[in-house]
Order: C-alpha cells, then structure tokens, then sequence
C-alpha cells in the first residue's frame, strides 16, 4: 500500500487529502498538552518527529502492538485496521489509548465507485472484503466504547490514475462533498475512548476544566 500511495497519480492525490486531515487534528490536540502521539503504519504520512511512527521509529504490527496498556494519547491509524485481522486491531487500538484518549483512522469507503477497480488485492490495496462501511466499523469500534467524536469524507473523483483525468473529474470534488457524500472514496474518523464510570456532561467540562472534582454518593428518597 505504501507504494500505491508514493507512486501511482491518484495516490499522491489521496495522501495529500489524508495528511491534511491527520495534520488538521493534530494541530488541534497540541494546545491540550498531549504527551504521547502514535502512528501506526503509513510511511507516506511523513509525520513530524513528534509522532512516533510505526515502522519508522519502532518495529511492531497493528494486532500485536508493545505499547502497554493505557499509555497513549492520540494513535494515529492510517488504514492499518484493514487487515484479516481487525478485530485484533482495534482490541490493541483500545488497550493502549489512555481512558478520554483519541483514535484517529481513515479507511477505504466500500460504497464508492473505486470497489470497481481492480487495485483492491490485498497488495496495493486492502481486499474489498477487509474494508468496512462507516456504520458497520463505527459499530465495531461502539462495541469497545469508542464515541465518534468527529467525521470527514475525502476524495469523490473516480479512480483515474492520469494527469489528465485528474484534472477532467477535479470538479467532482465539490458535487460529491455536496450531493452524495458517503459515496467518498476514504472516510475519515476521530474518536474518543470512553471509560466506564463518571463523565461529566458537556455543558459542565469547560468549567470543570483541569480541576480535581471529589464526587460522593447522593441517597434518593422514593
């Protein structure tokens, strides 16, 4: 898959969509102090050295990773949930995010028009069979309390792989963003793994803020 992003036209055009949105939410978690940022797996990403970066930095895969438990605060998963071994992937995705940390994914849309191609093999691309729709992954990652915290679609051109086409079909982009938005080529996910006990309610997490809150039990009168 690396290769099919360095070299072939519209997988340059894809990782330039992807990085944009990986770089966006990044920047969007460092003003709130995260210490650990983990990517696993996409080479093309080229993240910074801040992010420690899988295989770049560490060798270890997506269904066995060496992180322990509750050590990480923001990972990073370019596409590395599909694999024959998903659900593995994202037990280990769950493992090692601290409790309110964050998982951000993208992944191939099943619904759009490239699942006519023929790059789906399992050596360019993931099989057609390990990528899973929007809902049927969000229900997944639900299943291991994980709560979509924020959604984005990427890339409504066909897949053209010529200069040419690239900028015939370009006008796709805001049609598709507009008309028929789940018909994406890539969908994009940033979530939070919630623990089970106390979370405050958000009209009451800016004003809870960093504070340390004792909470008692309240009795309640039939």
């Amino acid at each position: 898959m690396e290769e099919w992003f360095e070299r072939t036209i519209i997988g340059r055009y894809t990782a330039e969509r992807e990085k944009q949105f990986f770089a966006h939410y990044l920047e969007r978690f460092a003003p709130c102090g995260v210490q650990t940022v983990v990517q696993q797996g996409g080479e093309w990403l080229r993240s910074s050295e801040n992010v420690v970066a899988v295989p770049r930095d560490v060798l270890m895969t997506a269904d066995a990773m060496a992180w322990e438990s509750h050590s990480i605060d923001v990972l990073l998963m370019p596409h590395s949930h599909e694999t024959a071994a998903l659900t593995q992937v994202l037990h280990e995705a769950s493992r090692v995010l601290k409790p309110e940390g964050r998982l951000v994914l993208t992944g191939f849309n099943p619904k759009s028009l490239w699942f006519f191609s023929k790059w789906f093999d399992g050596t360019r691309l993931p099989k057609k069979e390990h990528c899973l729709t929007l809902p049927a992954l969000k229900q997944r990652l639900a299943d291991l309390d994980f709560e979509v915290e924020f959604g984005k679609f990427m890339v409504y051109l066909p897949a053209v792989n010529s200069q040419k086409g690239l900028r015939f079909w370009r006008f796709m982009e805001k049609a598709g963003d507009r008309w028929w938005p789940q018909c994406a080529a890539v969908y994009g996910l940033v979530l939070v793994k919630r623990m089970a006990g106390v979370t405050p309610l958000p009209e009451f997490e800016k004003i809870l803020g960093t504070q340390t809150v004792a909470l008692g039990a309240a009795r309640i009168s039939d």
